[in-house]
């Protein structure tokens, strides 16, 4: 419980920190607007990039354990949806902030740490492989269909489809994916000033976006928002890390520290990401918040249950 505590409470320390920043009146709504793209467009792409681009890929993976995370991820990820469509009616852009909110774990803030401390030095290899390709699956698709939304749903044909395409690989989160494959598959090494201050950004993106996220909550109350913050929190806690283990465990027979990684690394809280995409494209901006925040806030007692369950 200590570890879990000592892992959890920055996420809230550094979110209040963004909050009492719009309180105290040192930032206004519009300098959070500007925080929001700054970390969109700019650090979070760094971030990105530098990580994938440095991480060391086992000449063989193992993809069972890969399909048993992202299979359940997926799943998830349509089950909010399928929530926000017909259990509180929201048109197709805010059913995509939905999925996200239900499929995207906060594998970085919390997953190292906590993962890596549970499980000891044998779970850094899955743990990474699952960031290294976290949000070069899940982002994607979530900006495929917030394009498509926006433009209807009546399909998008011909010169359409071309002008979407060329958004999505223009979006700086996709640019930032794509540099850091092609620069782990050519070798490529950054000169030293350029990789220290690379790194620099990458450092201070996490913490940048949960004092963007905690500076939006200053804006809003979140009252109203918790029958959909409740639900994605449901899916994300416990129909996530359920499907990764139905997968894992019955399913492939995947044993330690396969299974117990996939497992715990599904029931890791909403992602600050969940937040920056819906505040990027203005919609279900309050509802992401408040699945940020529940979720972290009762992941403690849920964390602890799976810890325990899987051997941690």
């Amino acid at each position: 419980m200590n570890v879990l505590v000592g892992s959890i409470a920055p996420v809230f320390g550094v979110t209040a920190v963004g909050f009492l920043l719009v309180r105290v009146g040192v930032i206004g709504q519009v300098a959070v607007r500007r925080i929001v793209l700054a970390v969109f467009n700019v650090a979070i792409p760094v971030m990105l990039f530098y990580r994938i681009a440095g991480i060391d890929f086992p000449d063989r993976i193992e993809w069972k354990f890969l399909l048993a995370y992202y299979g359940s991820a997926f799943a998830t990820y349509a089950s909010g949806m399928a929530a926000a469509r017909f259990g509180f009616g929201r048109p197709p852009d805010q059913q995509a902030i939905f999925g996200l909110g239900a499929g995207f774990s906060n594998t970085v803030l919390l997953g190292i740490p906590l993962l890596v401390t549970a499980f000891g030095p044998e779970a850094s290899l899955p743990v990474f492989l699952i960031i290294a390709f976290h949000s070069a699956s899940l982002l994607p698709v979530t900006v495929v269909l917030l394009e498509r939304a926006r433009r209807g749903s009546d399909g998008v044909p011909g010169s359409r489809a071309a002008r979407l395409l060329a958004e999505i690989v223009a979006n700086p989160i996709i640019i930032g994916i794509a540099l850091g494959f092609l620069a782990n598959a050519v070798g490529l090494r950054l000169p030293g000033p350029v990789d220290r201050v690379a790194g620099g950004v990458a450092e201070i993106a996490i913490p940048a976006s949960l004092i963007a996220l905690g500076a939006s909550l200053a804006g809003y109350r979140l009252e109203g928002q918790l029958g959909p913050a409740a639900a994605l929190s449901v899916l994300k806690l416990g129909v996530h890390p359920l499907l990764a283990w139905l997968i894992a465990v019955p399913i492939l027979g995947l044993g330690a520290p396969w299974a117990p990684v996939a497992v715990v690394m599904a029931g890791m809280p909403s992602g600050a990401m969940v937040y920056l995409f819906a505040a990027r494209y203005d919609t279900a901006s309050s509802e992401a918040a408040g699945a940020v925040i529940v979720s972290s806030a009762v992941s403690v007692l849920t964390l602890s249950l799976l810890l325990v369950l899987m051997g941690g």
